[in-house]
């Protein structure tokens, strides 16, 4: 579906309600060309009908008590009527203003054709100098038309688990073949601007969400994976949610996982040394020391790190020791075959084993790979998708989906922070990860551009929306990991398409309830003059107010869809490994009813990890490829 011409006029006024300043048509441009270009017909047709509903006199005589259409009232009308849309008691309303706001403010202040953003200047942000890149480390393979591929072994997927996968089984001298949905961006096409990096690296181009657009969920799709958009935190598991998993039926997580691990960050350079302390990661250590609360250095998988600070779109300097840089090199290396831009559409299955996949390219081209192993990486959305495409793994299959929840506290400094600047996540405290047994949150800081920050931000109105953004360089923002017990679905539309279902409920939402307020409390004992709440209508908290009504009033409001801004960067668990009858696969990774079809990526984790699951998930991949090796 298109927007016709009346629509995008109409999408040109929201935009210049939301942000006066920018360019209204431009962006409405840059909106309807991303959204088209994601591929889900719904998003369009959502859009569509809400900008022909504000256009109609009856429904804003019933919102704004006057029968005149949006593209005709005042601007102070129009704010007050968002206004009403964003505040409403019913959620659909409130979902469209989300969808609506978050649109124009992501796009007006991300997009960059290669110079400045015009409201950059205003906002303290300048993109970083860019450096000499590295040299390309992974060389695709080149499929014809009339190619026909087998292989020992299929992997689908290539970040943290299929390339991990793909380099023991070929290190072992098995034929690979690797096949990606995402393209493959070089380290000449990493140049920090935010609009661009997020259509190229990202699950629909960084604007994938729940299926109610409470939770904007963050997802790499590119090849690598999450190893190239990701911070580089690299944590191990911690021994408590080891035990868990043991007595979910997952053997070897003590000295086993332990060598695996050993062997991966030996691969990735994963250490400390080069943890230092930018802006924000320095406030969150000052913070904590001032409150009396633990923290620790973050070990990071990078190799000669600078102060670019704009790692979530690509290391240009190719410091980060993705799986791009490591694993890949080392899978192809050993006579490893890398396909991109390739989607699987399906498992090929025959007398209860797996014969192969069939795949569709970017350009339309079919093609159909053969072999008796099939690995299964593409993430927690992309392989219960992929299972429920070829009727495989049981009805279990995309349930128990866990995403971290965070809920983001900002807070402004006297001084300037400038949290795009530096390594941009050193700093880590689990002083609050046992609340309620091993269920709590961790703390960590974020690193982030103008356009996902001012879409992030609450909107009360443009003037106000503008004033807080001319402090982004003094706003520094904490991120709270909450390990969610609660658990979501992944689900597939009528085009086999995945759909993300979740909502912050029970004890997840208390502890993020708990989480802003503490969050908010170490912003001002690290000295921040003003903390405040990524709610529709946000709480602010300055020095010397009431600590204690500022905390029961985020209590009373609680965790509400798209009320309060929520985000998650780790999805786990949809075809989770154990020894359950409710384990989509067994403890070695084999899908349960079919031979030759294994999980190596976080679906298989059996429930949250607590921590940044990257590196578990790699030590996890390596153990199943050496099981899958062991087994013949």
């Amino acid at each position: 579906m298109k927007l016709g011409e009346r629509e995008r006029a109409t999408l040109a006024r929201v935009v210049e309600t939301f942000v006066p300043d920018s360019d209204p048509v431009s962006t409405a441009d840059h909106i309807v060309h991303d959204l088209v270009a994601v591929g889900r017909p719904k998003l369009v047709a959502d859009l569509a009908l809400f900008l022909r509903l504000i256009e109609q006199p009856i429904v804003n005589l019933a919102l704004l008590a006057t029968p005149r259409r949006f593209s005709r009232m005042t601007r102070a009308d129009r704010e007050r009527y968002l206004l009403r849309w964003g505040d409403s008691p019913v959620g659909l309303r409130r979902t469209a203003f989300q969808a609506a706001k978050r649109l124009a403010l992501f796009f007006a202040y991300a997009a960059s054709d290669g110079t400045a953003n015009p409201l950059w200047e205003r906002v303290g942000y300048g993109r970083p100098a860019l450096d000499a890149p590295a040299a390309p480390a992974v060389h695709p393979r080149r499929v014809a038309d009339d190619d026909e591929l087998g292989a020992d072994a299929i992997v689908v997927g290539s970040g943290a688990g299929g390339a991990v996968a793909a380099a023991e089984l070929a290190r072992a001298g098995r034929k690979v073949v690797v096949l990606e949905q995402g393209a493959l961006t070089q380290e000449t096409e990493f140049d920090g601007r935010e609009s661009a990096g997020a259509a190229r690296l990202f699950w629909d181009r960084q604007l994938l969400a729940t299926d109610d657009l409470a939770i904007s969920v963050f997802a790499g799709r590119t090849v690598g994976g999450g190893t190239v958009v990701n911070w580089s935190t690299s944590l191990r598991l911690p021994a408590d949610i080891r035990e868990e998993w043991r007595k979910a039926g997952l053997d070897g997580m003590g000295d086993e996982l332990d060598g695996h691990y050993d062997a991966v960050e030996a691969r990735i350079d994963v250490d400390s040394d080069e943890s230092e302390l930018n802006g924000q990661n320095a406030a969150l250590a000052r913070g904590l020391d001032a409150a009396g609360v633990s923290w620790r250095v973050v070990p990071r998988n990078v190799k000669g790190c600078g102060d670019c600070g704009h790692c979530g779109y690509g290391c240009r300097r190719g410091a980060k020791q993705s799986t791009m840089r490591t694993y890949l090199p080392d899978a192809i290396a050993a006579g490893g075959v890398l396909v991109p831009e390739c989607h699987v559409d399906r498992i090929t299955t025959a007398a209860g084993a797996v014969t192969g996949v069939e795949a569709t390219f970017v350009d339309g081209r079919k093609i159909a790979v053969h072999g008796p192993v099939v690995v299964l990486a593409g993430g927690a959305i992309g392989t219960p998708a992929l299972l429920l495409r070829s009727g495989l793994g049981g009805h279990e299959v995309g349930r128990s989906l866990h995403l971290h929840p965070v809920p983001p506290v900002p807070a402004v400094y006297d001084e300037p922070i400038r949290l795009w600047s530096g390594p941009p996540q050193t700093v880590m405290s689990d002083a609050y990860a046992w609340l309620d047994g091993a269920y709590g949150f961790r703390l960590e800081v974020p690193s982030a551009l103008p356009g996902v920050l001012a879409a992030s931000f609450p909107w009360r109105g443009a003037v106000e929306h503008s004033e807080r953004m001319r402090e982004l360089d003094h706003v520094a923002v904490i991120i709270p990991i909450v390990r969610d017990r609660e658990a979501g679905r992944v689900m597939i539309d009528r085009a086999g398409r995945p759909i993300v279902r979740y909502r912050v409920r029970g004890m997840a939402a208390r502890h993020c309830v708990r989480a802003i307020v503490e969050a908010a409390y170490i912003h001002l004992a690290a000295g921040a003059r003003e903390a405040f709440t990524l709610h529709t209508r946000p709480l602010a908290v300055r020095r010397g107010d009431d600590l204690a009504a500022f905390a029961r009033e985020v209590e009373r409001r609680g965790i509400v869809p798209n009320r309060v801004a929520v985000f998650s960067a780790h999805q786990m668990s949809t075809a989770r490994m154990g020894g359950r009858r409710d384990a989509v696969a067994d403890p070695e990774g084999r899908v349960r009813g079919v031979r030759g079809l294994y999980v190596a990526d976080a679906s298989g984790f059996p429930s949250a990890s607590g921590v940044n699951p990257m590196l578990t998930v790699m030590a996890l991949a390596r153990r199943n490829a050496v099981r899958i090796l062991a087994s013949g």
